[in-house]
């Protein structure tokens, strides 16, 4: 049983914590933890965590598509609907998330990864409010598809599949039947990695209605009958489904037009249907056409694991969705003004969308290995001549990460996923460990790791083809190192909560009790010691990391240096993103932001320089709760000293009151610097690198709202740059929440310097309280009239702009709801 193996990880993970200390690990290169007691307890922990994340809507682009993680060429499912009340429904068959598709909102009101949840979908072409809502037990669980349509009588098609890539075996297990199955419909099957399953698709309850069959096509497929087909397809395209499906309807429906006469061919509800064929293998459809309210249940149960019936399936929703209640309430407690139940509905929306989004994938991935690929960029004009690219395929990989957007990016994405980890740090601080793990096992011999990650073919269908291919010397802000800071800062303020009863001795396996939560979601958190040997593990990739990063994007200070100017502190700490053209700068995260025109290998890039001093400040800190060796904290300590002297001595501005770029005067042969105020400018401020006496400073450029502030937020470029507003406009005054909150975060740390003035005190706390305000505010608003959550927000209006269903960093509004009203 499920509880019986949490029972005794949990007395491990508790006995390790009370006998070991953590002055009890000596220096380390990393791979291997020497005491038995904490390798038992990191397999136990990893056997138990796997459990309960091992099943969940891993398809992170469709609208419901079910999948183990860890499991490469295992089993995909999914759903498709669309109307049958005429024949031109079924050209907007539902499947993939798509941005076009015509929907007022949808996603997940209720998700949590271990235990499942609600999604309601509000298709307004079909005429349907579809709710799918899925739990788990160990390796079973169970989906039911509910549909509320808006008229009493709109007839819906629902098809259900699943399918096996790799080695794997199913078959339908019923009494086959030409004109349909009466029953619940079962395959029985074989999954690589799973073992034996069951596969069940209910008739739903007694209510369910179905199409008259008024015409003979009724007849010989009667519409209330469950239609079921199964084909033997590549594996490696079972994923494509969807274009199977058409095709065996485009096939039936020209057959049917050589039958009939336009006047007499079947209604949609009839012609829109299966032909059961009993073919054993790999792909399987079972398909419903219903007339009004309808549902009906998918259980997946493993040989040898917990049972999975309707009724289990109804109590574990309750549970989840209780659960999920009572959890939310304790680690974000709404905050005035945002502690209405609608703010709080709101909330929970964006978490369980973003927790929902998560995805697993697998496959290859497309590099240019070619010689201009690893080039340095140091000759002028270095846009214009990159040389022929040499593209080839990866070997497969893996990646467990959230993504951005499910319609638009389905994928993930490097400089995202570290603000995706805030919110899930504090829900479920073991996932976003294993989110972490995932993303820097990608990382090659050299440390680098692809800034967008498609992975296989699937993955590759939702990118334009010239997006597809990834640099080995591009990088992309390091916000995943800051995520790993973040998870340690969460273990060293732990508080191990009252409910700890261990009875000691011979009896201690037997009658340990009272342990305050069932599932594996904190066990970093109630032991340091785990916390401690997992990021030993972790922290070579970091270092390795943090090592390619440094070397890839240096900027060359001293052959440029002019003789005029003064001596930098540092002269190895000057950063230049590489990738760079005249209009763009993608691998900065901040793609169209006015820089220095044309680019030159001279130039010098603030934000760079600035996360670079993020990154370093962090690894302190994880070297530090490693015990990394003295001399690797030293280094890092030396970088970040480095970094806030050269920040102050050649990147500041007097004029402008700004942390700017520095680009190259061809006239002086000299750096100058490059001034566009805006987010690029607020980056040192942001990650808290700047001293106390340029507080103010910034923070009054905030205030202004001729420059940054609106009542939305604050804008991404000021209003007086000559660039404001032109262009592409994606980085030129659009307000986004990712880079609002972490100004919201860093009033909140500058508030706590005693260095800082009081009147800048004064100033913080006043615009610390309306940003908060007026941020959620306007996320709010626009998720009420739309149903979505978006990218970004126009700096006038407010208004929404950009991808829809962006969950996504837009999710940081639930942090900023539970973060403290005022500054005190």
């Amino acid at each position: 049983m499920i509880w019986r193996s949490l029972l005794q990880f949990l007395v491990l993970l508790l006995v390790s914590t009370l006998v070991r200390s953590l002055d009890d690990f000596d220096d380390f290169d990393g791979e291997d933890i020497p005491d038995p007691t904490t390798r038992l307890l990191l397999a136990e922990h990893a056997r138990a965590s796997n459990a309960s994340l091992q099943w969940g809507p891993y398809r992170s682009n469709l609208y419901l598509g079910i999948r183990p993680r860890g499991l490469p060429e295992t089993f995909l499912s999914g759903l498709m609907w669309y109307n049958v009340d005429n024949y031109q429904g079924i050209q907007k068959t539902r499947h993939t998330c798509e941005q076009g598709d015509e929907m007022q909102g949808y996603g997940w009101d209720i998700y949590d990864t271990r235990d499942g949840g609600r999604q309601v979908i509000h298709d307004v072409a079909h005429d349907i409010d579809l709710y799918t809502e899925f739990v788990k037990d160990g390796g079973s669980w169970g989906l039911r598809v509910r549909g509320v349509p808006k008229g009493k009588d709109t007839r819906t098609a629902i098809v259900f599949y699943f399918g096996t890539e790799g080695i794997a075996r199913s078959k339908l297990l019923n009494n086959f039947n030409l004109k349909g199955l009466m029953d619940d419909v079962q395959y029985g099957g074989y999954i690589g990695g799973l073992g034996n399953f069951k596969l069940t698709v209910t008739r739903g309850p007694e209510s369910n209605r179905a199409p008259v069959n008024d015409n003979a096509l009724g007849i010989s497929r009667p519409a209330e009958r469950t239609h079921a087909l199964s084909l033997a397809v590549d594996g490696s395209t079972v994923w494509r489904a969807r274009d199977y499906y058409m095709k065996i309807m485009q096939e039936f429906v020209q057959k049917m037009q050589s039958v009939y006469t336009p006047e007499q061919l079947p209604s949609a509800a009839h012609l829109f249907n299966l032909n059961d064929a009993l073919d054993e293998g790999n792909l399987h459809f079972v398909q419903r056409n219903f007339v009004g309210k309808f549902q009906f249940d998918v259980l997946f149960e493993e040989e040898g694991g917990e049972s999975m019936n309707s009724a289990k399936l109804t109590s574990l929703l309750d549970t989840a969705i209780s659960s999920f209640d009572s959890r939310y309430a304790e680690v974000f407690p709404p905050i005035e003004p945002f502690d209405s139940p609608k703010y709080i509905s709101f909330g929970k929306s964006l978490l369980s969308n973003l927790l929902g989004g998560i995805g697993y994938f697998h496959g290859s991935g497309l590099v240019d290995i070619s010689d201009s690929a690893y080039d340095d960029e140091e000759y002028e004009e270095f846009w214009l001549d990159r040389g022929a690219p040499n593209i080839v395929e990866t070997e497969p990989s893996e990646l467990y990460s959230a993504v951005p957007s499910r319609p638009f990016f389905p994928r993930g994405f490097y400089w995202d996923e570290g603000f995706h980890l805030i919110p899930i740090i504090k829900w479920d601080p073991d996932l976003a460990l294993e989110i972490m793990k995932s993303w820097f096992n990608l990382a090659d011999d050299e440390g680098w790791i692809a800034r967008e990650q498609i992975l296989g073919q699937e993955a590759r269908s939702k990118v334009p083809h010239e997006f597809q291919t990834q640099f080995p010397t591009y990088a992309n802000p390091p916000t995943l190192v800051l995520a790993i800071s973040a998870f340690v800062d969460a273990v060293e303020s732990y508080s191990v909560p009252e409910g700890f009863s261990v009875p000691v001795g011979d009896e201690m396996p037997q009658q340990f009790i009272n342990f305050p939560d069932s599932s594996p979601r904190n066990a970093h958190l109630h032991s340091p010691t785990l916390a401690r040997a997992a990021l030993k593990n972790l922290y070579p990739l970091l270092r390795t990391h943090f090592n390619w990063f440094r070397r890839t994007q240096s900027a060359d200070i001293r052959s440029w240096h002019n003789s005029d100017t003064p001596r930098p502190p540092s002269w190895t700490e000057g950063y230049r993103w590489r990738g760079r053209t005249p209009d763009h700068c993608l691998t900065s995260g901040l793609d169209d932001y006015p820089r220095a025109r044309p680019p030159h290998p001279a130039e010098m890039h603030v934000d760079l320089m600035a996360w670079v001093g993020a990154m370093a400040r962090a690894m302190i800190k994880v070297g530090k709760f490693t015990c990394a060796p003295d001399t690797e904290i030293t280094r890092y300590e030396k970088i970040l000293a480095g970094v806030k002297g050269n920040l102050e001595e050649m990147h500041w501005n007097d004029v402008a009151e700004a942390y700017c770029d520095l680009g190259w005067d061809p006239e002086t042969e000299s750096r100058v610097h490059e001034c566009h105020e805006g987010y690029l400018t607020l980056l040192p401020f942001m990650v808290g690198l700047i001293p106390a006496d340029k507080v103010g400073k910034i923070v009054r450029g905030l205030r202004d709202p001729d420059r940054l502030w609106t009542e939305f937020g604050i804008r991404s470029l000021s209003k007086r740059d000559a660039a404001f507003g032109l262009g592409e406009n994606y980085w030129r005054g659009s307000i986004w929440i990712n880079m609002n909150y972490m100004i919201l975060s860093a009033l909140q740390n500058y508030f706590k310097i005693p260095e800082v003035t009081e009147k800048d005190r004064d100033l913080i706390a006043e615009t610390y309280q309306s940003l908060r305000v007026n941020l959620v505010s306007n996320v709010y608003k626009q998720w009420e009239a739309t149903g979505f959550a978006w990218e970004q927000y126009e700096q006038e209006t407010g208004n929404p702009k950009g991808v829809k269903h962006f969950l996504g960093w837009t999710s940081l509004a639930t942090v900023i709801m539970s973060m403290p009203e005022v500054l005190v």
